[in-house]
């Protein structure tokens, strides 16, 4: 059995087990058991995620996430904070090539690119694949590497890393929807949504 397919078989495991957790952890919450009313106004949610772009379940979240921004709009905010790990030898330069490019306004296109081609840069030549990355969104390539080694980016990643030490985050990806750690992940889109709701429709 190839590491691509034991990574695979991991995944889904994990989010398997992560949803039969959320569903029990949920169900003894009493938060939870309050019947969502959608005829009250909705409210804004905050979703923070602490997330490492080489873990290959944050990847499987991302789907999840444009989901609930494509059907909830404005009322969804989602922000992301860097929790790159030990083990995973190419995410901190990963933070910090998606760090150079919100110096140039393509942050969110170079997070796509990352993820979207996690695959192939976590195998190896991760920095030729981001500069490749910043060629086809036509970065100011001179500015690019200058930000990419700087001492201003570097620190923002590991305030960020510390950040989530310090908030006991202890995995990726994380999830604070409105400030509350969730206990587990949720499996499927549904799940999620499920979670987002009992915050977009609680009484105030």
């Amino acid at each position: 059995m190839n590491t691509k397919t034991i990574q695979i078989i991991a995944l889904w495991t994990f989010l398997a087990v992560g949803g039969v957790a959320l569903y029990y952890g949920l169900s003894g919450n009493d938060d939870s058991s309050e019947a969502v009313n959608r005829s009250a106004d909705p409210q804004p949610v905050s979703i923070l995620k602490y997330s490492d772009y080489q873990c290959p379940a944050c990847k499987a979240y991302v789907p999840l996430q444009e989901q609930l921004k494509a059907e909830y709009g404005d009322l969804i905010k989602i922000e992301y904070r860097h929790f790159p790990l030990s083990g995973h030898q190419f995410a901190e330069l990963a933070s910090r090539t998606a760090e150079a490019a919100r110096n140039q306004g393509k942050y969110e296109e170079m997070h796509d690119l990352i993820f979207e081609y996690q695959e192939v840069w976590s195998q190896g030549d991760a920095r030729d694949h981001f500069m490749d990355f910043a060629n086809q969104l036509e970065l100011d390539m001179e500015q690019f590497e200058a930000d990419l080694q700087s001492q201003e980016i570097i620190d923002l990643v590991e305030r960020q890393r510390q950040e989530g030490l310090r908030r006991q985050v202890n995995a990726t990806p994380t999830f604070f929807i409105n400030g509350q750690k969730l206990r587990q992940n949720p499996q499927s889109y549904e799940q999620f949504k499920s979670v987002v709701e009992l915050y977009m429709y609680r009484a105030s």
